[in-house]
């Protein structure tokens, strides 16, 4: 799409919102369907502090990255806020890192 720039966001969690997140996963997932399906979010995820060491071990969440294609860094921030994991106060969106992003080389699955 002509004007469209990719952004990587990185942002954390706030503390002990992991219960938080869970009960808002379903909302924010709904959210984002119609983004993923438009082009607008690439790709997003959890970050963690490890990786588990077996599949029944939960993930131990401390926030989120996601790759949008929109216009500008003030859209991107605007889609941010509109998600419900900002609109409950999981994510901590004073310290939201909005980086413009090129990929360079990619495998599809």
């Amino acid at each position: 799409m002509p004007g469209q720039n990719d952004f990587l966001v990185q942002i954390p969690d706030q503390e002990n919102a992991l219960q938080k997140r869970m009960a808002n996963i379903g909302a924010h997932l709904a959210h984002n369907k119609p983004l993923l399906e438009q082009g607008t979010l690439i790709l997003s995820g959890p970050t963690l502090t490890r990786h588990p060491d077996t599949p029944a071990e939960g993930l131990s969440i401390t926030g989120s990255v996601l790759i949008l294609r929109t216009g500008t860094e003030e859209e991107v921030r605007r889609m941010l806020a509109k998600d419900p994991l900002a609109k409950v106060g999981v994510w901590n969106m004073d310290r939201v890192t909005v980086t413009p992003y090129r990929c360079g080389l990619w495998r599809p699955y």
